[in-house]
Protein backbone atom coordinates (compact mmCIF):
# COMPACT_ATOMS: atom_id res chain seq x y z
CA UNK A 1 0.00 0.00 0.00
CA UNK A 2 1.33 3.45 -1.09
CA UNK A 3 0.77 5.76 1.94
CA UNK A 4 1.73 8.92 0.59
CA UNK A 5 -1.20 11.36 0.21
CA UNK A 6 -3.22 8.81 2.60
CA UNK A 7 -5.56 10.03 5.25
CA UNK A 8 -5.36 7.99 8.19
CA UNK A 9 -7.03 8.06 11.79
CA UNK A 10 -4.98 6.94 15.06
CA UNK A 11 -7.10 6.55 17.85
CA UNK A 12 -4.91 6.92 21.01
CA UNK A 13 -2.46 8.81 18.60
CA UNK A 14 -1.91 11.29 21.53
CA UNK A 15 0.87 9.53 23.28
CA UNK A 16 2.92 6.07 23.57
CA UNK A 17 2.25 3.74 20.34
CA UNK A 18 -0.51 6.01 18.99
CA UNK A 19 2.12 8.42 18.96
CA UNK A 20 4.74 6.45 16.97
CA UNK A 21 2.39 5.15 14.40
CA UNK A 22 1.22 8.40 13.65
CA UNK A 23 4.51 9.95 13.21
CA UNK A 24 5.60 6.90 11.06
CA UNK A 25 2.70 7.63 8.91
CA UNK A 26 3.36 11.33 8.78
CA UNK A 27 7.07 10.11 7.84
CA UNK A 28 5.52 8.24 5.01
CA UNK A 29 3.43 10.96 3.63
CA UNK A 30 0.10 10.16 5.01
CA UNK A 31 -2.42 13.21 7.05
CA UNK A 32 -3.44 11.84 10.55
CA UNK A 33 -6.17 12.68 12.46
CA UNK A 34 -5.33 11.70 16.19
CA UNK A 35 -8.17 10.98 18.37
CA UNK A 36 -7.86 10.92 22.26
CA UNK A 37 -9.48 12.34 25.59
CA UNK A 38 -6.89 14.81 26.57
CA UNK A 39 -6.89 17.91 24.56
CA UNK A 40 -3.54 19.14 25.58
CA UNK A 41 -2.30 16.02 24.92
CA UNK A 42 -3.15 16.38 21.46
CA UNK A 43 -2.15 19.61 21.12
CA UNK A 44 1.33 18.63 22.04
CA UNK A 45 1.28 15.69 19.87
CA UNK A 46 0.10 18.06 16.74
CA UNK A 47 3.14 20.54 17.70
CA UNK A 48 3.12 22.84 14.25
CA UNK A 49 2.49 19.92 11.82
CA UNK A 50 -0.46 21.37 9.81
CA UNK A 51 -1.12 18.03 8.70
CA UNK A 52 -2.30 16.39 12.00
CA UNK A 53 -5.75 16.97 12.72
CA UNK A 54 -6.90 16.27 16.48
CA UNK A 55 -10.59 15.04 17.51
CA UNK A 56 -11.18 14.63 21.67
CA UNK A 57 -13.28 11.67 22.19
CA UNK A 58 -13.72 8.81 25.00
CA UNK A 59 -14.16 6.14 23.14
CA UNK A 60 -15.37 4.04 25.98
CA UNK A 61 -18.09 6.36 25.57
CA UNK A 62 -20.64 5.34 22.88
CA UNK A 63 -22.06 8.65 22.10
CA UNK A 64 -18.07 9.65 21.81
CA UNK A 65 -17.90 7.32 19.12
CA UNK A 66 -20.99 8.16 16.87
CA UNK A 67 -19.76 11.71 16.96
CA UNK A 68 -16.26 10.49 15.52
CA UNK A 69 -18.15 8.84 13.12
CA UNK A 70 -20.60 11.15 11.80
CA UNK A 71 -17.24 13.61 11.37
CA UNK A 72 -15.62 11.20 9.78
CA UNK A 73 -17.76 10.45 7.06
CA UNK A 74 -18.86 13.85 6.47
CA UNK A 75 -15.19 15.10 5.92
CA UNK A 76 -12.24 13.72 4.01
CA UNK A 77 -12.39 10.48 2.21
CA UNK A 78 -10.79 7.86 5.19
CA UNK A 79 -8.21 5.71 4.28
CA UNK A 80 -6.57 4.46 7.14
CA UNK A 81 -8.39 3.14 10.52
CA UNK A 82 -5.97 2.74 12.98
CA UNK A 83 -7.26 1.21 16.26
CA UNK A 84 -4.59 1.85 19.21
CA UNK A 85 -6.20 3.28 21.90
CA UNK A 86 -6.23 0.95 24.96
CA UNK A 87 -6.81 0.72 28.74
CA UNK A 88 -5.08 -2.00 31.04
CA UNK A 89 -6.33 -2.24 34.18
CA UNK A 90 -4.97 -4.02 37.07
CA UNK A 91 -8.07 -6.12 39.07
CA UNK A 92 -8.04 -8.01 41.39
CA UNK A 93 -11.60 -10.24 40.65
CA UNK A 94 -12.30 -10.34 44.44
CA UNK A 95 -12.46 -7.00 44.54
CA UNK A 96 -16.04 -5.73 44.30
CA UNK A 97 -14.99 -3.23 42.10
CA UNK A 98 -13.66 -5.57 39.84
CA UNK A 99 -16.84 -5.76 37.56
CA UNK A 100 -16.65 -2.12 36.85
CA UNK A 101 -12.63 -1.56 36.27
CA UNK A 102 -13.38 -4.97 33.59
CA UNK A 103 -16.11 -3.43 31.42
CA UNK A 104 -13.99 -0.37 30.65
CA UNK A 105 -11.12 -2.22 29.42
CA UNK A 106 -13.82 -4.28 27.38
CA UNK A 107 -15.82 -1.16 26.49
CA UNK A 108 -12.27 0.48 25.35
CA UNK A 109 -10.23 -2.51 23.83
CA UNK A 110 -13.18 -4.19 22.66
CA UNK A 111 -15.99 -2.58 21.83
CA UNK A 112 -15.06 0.45 20.58
CA UNK A 113 -12.61 -0.95 17.65
CA UNK A 114 -15.52 -3.12 16.81
CA UNK A 115 -18.01 -0.62 16.39
CA UNK A 116 -15.58 1.93 14.38
CA UNK A 117 -14.73 -0.95 12.30
CA UNK A 118 -18.24 -1.66 11.54
CA UNK A 119 -19.70 1.92 11.27
CA UNK A 120 -16.38 2.93 9.19
CA UNK A 121 -16.49 0.01 6.51
CA UNK A 122 -19.30 1.69 3.91
CA UNK A 123 -16.60 4.54 3.88
CA UNK A 124 -13.23 2.60 3.69
CA UNK A 125 -14.85 0.61 1.08
CA UNK A 126 -15.25 3.81 -1.22
CA UNK A 127 -12.05 4.03 -1.57
CA UNK A 128 -9.70 2.32 -4.22
CA UNK A 129 -7.36 1.03 -1.48
CA UNK A 130 -8.04 1.33 2.28
CA UNK A 131 -6.74 -0.40 5.40
CA UNK A 132 -7.71 -1.41 9.24
CA UNK A 133 -5.01 -1.86 11.73
CA UNK A 134 -6.18 -3.39 15.10
CA UNK A 135 -3.23 -2.64 17.88
CA UNK A 136 -3.39 -6.26 19.46
CA UNK A 137 -0.92 -7.64 21.96
CA UNK A 138 1.36 -10.82 22.51
CA UNK A 139 -1.06 -11.48 25.35
CA UNK A 140 -3.67 -13.41 23.17
CA UNK A 141 -1.51 -16.06 23.06
CA UNK A 142 -0.50 -16.15 27.22
CA UNK A 143 -3.08 -14.20 28.81
CA UNK A 144 -2.22 -12.51 32.20
CA UNK A 145 -4.48 -13.11 34.81
CA UNK A 146 -4.18 -9.81 36.66
CA UNK A 147 -4.87 -8.11 33.78
CA UNK A 148 -8.21 -9.81 32.86
CA UNK A 149 -9.65 -7.58 31.22
CA UNK A 150 -7.40 -6.46 28.98
CA UNK A 151 -6.29 -9.80 28.02
CA UNK A 152 -10.25 -10.59 27.75
CA UNK A 153 -10.88 -7.46 25.25
CA UNK A 154 -7.54 -8.58 23.14
CA UNK A 155 -8.21 -12.09 23.23
CA UNK A 156 -12.07 -10.97 21.29
CA UNK A 157 -10.06 -8.10 18.95
CA UNK A 158 -8.21 -11.12 17.55
CA UNK A 159 -10.97 -13.32 16.55
CA UNK A 160 -12.60 -10.20 15.94
CA UNK A 161 -10.07 -8.93 13.30
CA UNK A 162 -9.78 -12.75 11.59
CA UNK A 163 -13.42 -12.80 10.92
CA UNK A 164 -13.33 -8.92 9.35
CA UNK A 165 -10.32 -10.06 6.99
CA UNK A 166 -12.36 -13.22 6.25
CA UNK A 167 -15.28 -11.05 5.49
CA UNK A 168 -13.40 -8.46 3.50
CA UNK A 169 -11.06 -10.24 1.39
CA UNK A 170 -13.24 -9.31 -1.62
CA UNK A 171 -13.69 -5.65 -0.99
CA UNK A 172 -10.62 -3.33 -1.22
CA UNK A 173 -9.83 -3.46 2.16
CA UNK A 174 -6.41 -5.15 3.66
CA UNK A 175 -7.09 -5.54 7.45
CA UNK A 176 -3.78 -5.22 9.44
CA UNK A 177 -3.47 -6.86 13.59
CA UNK A 178 -0.37 -6.00 15.52
CA UNK A 179 1.03 -8.11 18.36
CA UNK A 180 3.65 -5.97 20.50
CA UNK A 181 5.22 -7.33 23.58
CA UNK A 182 5.60 -4.71 26.26
CA UNK A 183 6.43 -1.54 25.51
CA UNK A 184 7.72 1.68 26.85
CA UNK A 185 4.74 3.33 27.64
CA UNK A 186 2.68 5.95 30.18
CA UNK A 187 0.63 2.50 30.49
CA UNK A 188 2.94 0.29 31.44
CA UNK A 189 4.79 2.36 33.61
CA UNK A 190 4.49 0.13 36.72
CA UNK A 191 5.25 -2.88 35.16
CA UNK A 192 8.98 -4.38 34.81
CA UNK A 193 10.26 -6.63 32.25
CA UNK A 194 12.20 -5.64 29.14
CA UNK A 195 10.43 -3.52 26.85
CA UNK A 196 10.64 -1.89 23.51
CA UNK A 197 10.21 1.65 22.16
CA UNK A 198 6.81 2.92 20.55
CA UNK A 199 8.75 4.30 17.32
CA UNK A 200 9.79 0.37 16.93
CA UNK A 201 6.27 -0.14 16.89
CA UNK A 202 5.12 2.46 14.73
CA UNK A 203 7.81 1.90 12.13
CA UNK A 204 6.74 -1.65 11.71
CA UNK A 205 3.53 -1.03 11.24
CA UNK A 206 4.42 1.42 8.01
CA UNK A 207 6.47 -1.37 6.89
CA UNK A 208 3.74 -3.90 7.05
CA UNK A 209 1.08 -1.65 5.54
CA UNK A 210 3.64 -1.17 2.48
CA UNK A 211 4.14 -4.83 2.03
CA UNK A 212 0.33 -5.96 3.13
CA UNK A 213 1.84 -8.15 5.88
CA UNK A 214 -1.62 -8.59 7.49
CA UNK A 215 -0.19 -10.27 11.08
CA UNK A 216 3.05 -8.55 13.06
CA UNK A 217 4.56 -9.87 15.64
CA UNK A 218 7.27 -7.83 17.23
CA UNK A 219 9.88 -8.76 19.22
CA UNK A 220 8.47 -11.30 21.92
CA UNK A 221 5.08 -11.75 20.73
CA UNK A 222 6.57 -13.62 18.52
CA UNK A 223 8.22 -16.32 20.81
CA UNK A 224 4.52 -16.41 23.15
CA UNK A 225 3.16 -17.15 19.50
CA UNK A 226 5.32 -20.17 18.90
CA UNK A 227 5.64 -20.95 22.58
CA UNK A 228 1.30 -21.02 23.00
CA UNK A 229 1.64 -23.77 19.83
CA UNK A 230 3.94 -25.69 21.60
CA UNK A 231 3.19 -25.68 25.00
CA UNK A 232 0.35 -23.53 25.60
CA UNK A 233 -0.03 -24.08 29.10
CA UNK A 234 3.60 -23.71 30.23
CA UNK A 235 4.19 -20.40 28.87
CA UNK A 236 0.75 -19.55 30.63
CA UNK A 237 2.09 -20.06 33.25
CA UNK A 238 5.80 -19.14 33.17
CA UNK A 239 4.24 -15.52 31.85
CA UNK A 240 1.82 -15.36 34.92
CA UNK A 241 5.02 -16.33 37.46
CA UNK A 242 7.02 -14.09 36.06
CA UNK A 243 4.22 -10.79 35.81
CA UNK A 244 3.13 -11.41 39.72
CA UNK A 245 6.51 -11.24 40.68
CA UNK A 246 6.46 -7.46 39.02
CA UNK A 247 3.12 -6.58 39.09
CA UNK A 248 2.41 -3.19 40.44
CA UNK A 249 0.77 -2.72 43.96
CA UNK A 250 -3.06 -2.98 44.04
Amino acid sequence: MDLDGKFAVVTGGGAGIGLAITRALRAAGSDVLIVGRNEARLAAARGDDSRILTATADLANPDDRKRLVEQLGNGRPLDILVNNAGSMALIDLHDPNATSLLEHDVALDLTAPVHLCIALLPVLRQRPEAAIVNVSTGLVYAPRAFNPGYSTAKAGLHAFTRSLRRQTRRDPIHVFEVFPPLVDTEMTSGYGGPKIGPEVVGTAVVKALARDRTELRIGRAKFLYAMSRIAPNGIFSMINRATEKRAPAS
